[in-house]
């Protein structure tokens, strides 16, 4: 055969996992590589033939990249290779799952062993949305089901109602959302003829992935969404101090006695020191501060998009010092809203 990839992929993988660099072994003199990203490609270039060899750098930046911009969290990727003789070699088609973080067990008993998010619990207010996401393969059973931990009125001891779910399943590997949100199980309780339940805790299972959400009757300081390691919106709840400052830029002009002020700048930044976390939470916090899509709650629902800036993240494993993230945002418009 006179070209080769010597290189070898799994059939899924996640892009931290992608090969530093593709070994390409050929007798002809050039050789040309394209990467294609759910059919369509997104890399070209021509690599000319050393010692039999030449390589292919860069592959995770050029797959996350794609990746981005198409807003994917998990897509088929290939890389092909044609010779000076005009003949084509290829990779396969490779799932790839979008994530900065590498796999310690491998993609896909990651991906099959826990919900697509890098905590394994949160605490959420009453009204804000929250969705879970779970990589599932083709024509897989599991056992799906929560716990939903509650208490009524005129009980005070807590009781549990357990819901099962129906199998989700495809004829190809995706990711399956699941609404994971206060009035999501709220509903779930109704069906089972329970009314006026405060939710306090929820167990989630899907096949071999856990996942528990508490529920704060205390209505948080701040609500985010942002893209997180898998590139899938993430909701988190802070809980903490927000101090807002105003910054006015103005000139002035003075005639007489009178004064003039133009080209007025008005600029509101917030402040946020966030209540004491845990190692886990804060570790999970740095990707809001990192991530290149943020939107904050403005209203039930409703998420308006910010920037954040001054960000001030020291995280230890010293239990005798409790740890605060401190950061600074703003509205990405500059906007402010009515109250």
């Amino acid at each position: 055969m006179a070209t080769v990839i010597n290189t070898k992929f799994s059939s899924i993988c996640l892009t931290a996992d992608l090969p530093e660099e593709v070994e390409i072994e050929s007798l002809t003199p050039l050789v040309t590589v394209t990467i294609s990203i759910d059919e369509v490609e997104v890399f070209s270039s021509a690599y000319y033939i050393y010692g039999l060899k030449a390589y292919v750098r860069d592959i995770q930046s050029i797959v996350e990249s794609a990746m981005l911009q198409k807003k994917l969290a998990i897509a088929s990727f290939v890389l092909n290779v044609k010779d000076y003789e005009n003949f084509t070699y290829t990779s396969g088609v490779i799932k790839v799952v979008y994530s900065h973080l590498k796999s310690l067990k491998g993609a896909e008993q990651a991906l099959l062993g826990a919900f697509l998010t890098t905590r394994k619990s949160a605490l959420l207010s009453q009204t804000c949305p929250f969705t879970l996401y779970n990589y599932a393969q083709p024509y897989q059973q599991g056992s799906n089901y929560c716990d939903i931990y509650y208490n009524m009125p005129s009980v005070q001891s807590m009781l549990k109602s357990t819901v099962t779910f129906g199998n989700k399943q495809s004829d190809t590997p995706k990711i399956i959302a699941s609404e994971a949100s206060y009035a999501r199980f709220q509903n779930l309780l109704a069906l089972s003829g329970i009314y006026n339940a405060t939710i306090h805790r929820v167990f989630y299972r899907i096949g071999e992935r856990e996942f528990n959400i508490y529920f704060s009757p205390t209505a948080p300081s701040d609500t985010f969404q942002f893209k997180g390691n898998f590139n899938l919106w993430e909701t988190v709840c802070l809980f903490g101090a927000t101090t807002s400052k105003t910054e006015i830029d103005r000139s002035e002009a003075i005639c007489g006695n009178k004064v003039a002020y133009y080209d007025t700048s008005v600029k509101v930044k917030h402040e946020v020191e966030t209540a004491p976390l845990t190692l886990s939470e804060a570790q999970f916090l740095n990707q809001l501060l990192s991530s290149q899509e943020i939107t904050r709650e403005v209203a039930d629902g409703l998420f308006a998009p910010v920037l954040i800036s001054d960000t001030s993240s020291e995280v230890s494993d010293n239990n005798s010092n409790p740890i605060r993230l401190k950061f600074t945002w703003t509205y990405a418009d500059q906007n402010e809203f009515l109250p």
